[in-house]
């Protein structure tokens, strides 16, 4: 019998199975792949998060509704994923805002995904378009900002949190980001 994970992982792989990432030619899944690696290499293994995490773009990336992902998975996954959808109406400048307030006041277990995401798209970008880089780094600063200062020291103290945002400014100290 397949675990929530695995099934998360295999849904997910069907619904990207035609996507690639932006800048090359790898798979769209490696990205999902790669921020479920940063999880649980910072140590989260809960099966709701981790399947989240592979359908964290699903709604936004694919066909696929919130409905679907409550009837097979539950709402414990569909309500992460929920808060981890973007709204696509505005600009970019306001989409961004948008999701950074939303961000900044989701459940926990969101704002540990949101950061592993960043992580791995932040290394993506800088390595492959570093041309945009710099306003995608800014944008993210801003979630992570809105972030901390919700939280305040609890996520400052993160390690997930802090190399998100040694990812977002390599070469800045953590002091320089204001993280003690």
């Amino acid at each position: 019998m397949k675990t929530l994970v695995q099934e998360a992982k295999i849904f997910s792989a069907r619904k990207h199975s035609h996507q690639t990432r932006k800048h090359d030619t790898a798979p769209y899944t490696a990205h999902l792949d790669g921020v479920v690696a940063i999880l649980t290499r910072h140590g989260v293994t809960h099966p709701i998060i981790l399947a989240a995490a592979y359908l964290h773009d699903t709604v936004e990336k694919t066909d696929t509704s919130v409905g679907e992902i409550i009837d097979l998975f539950g709402t414990d996954v569909a309500r992460l994923v929920y808060w981890l959808t973007d709204d696509d109406r505005g600009n970019r400048k306001v989409r961004k805002l948008m999701s950074a307030w939303r961000l900044s006041r989701a459940p926990w277990e969101v704002k540990l995904i949101k950061l592993a995401d960043l992580i791995d798209n932040t290394q993506y970008i800088v390595e492959h378009d570093a041309g945009s880089a710099p306003a995608y780094i800014l944008e993210k600063k801003q979630t992570m900002w809105m972030m901390a200062d919700e939280e305040g020291e609890r996520i400052m103290r993160l390690p997930l949190f802090r190399e998100a945002m040694r990812n977002a400014a390599p070469g800045v100290s953590d002091a320089e980001h204001r993280v003690g």
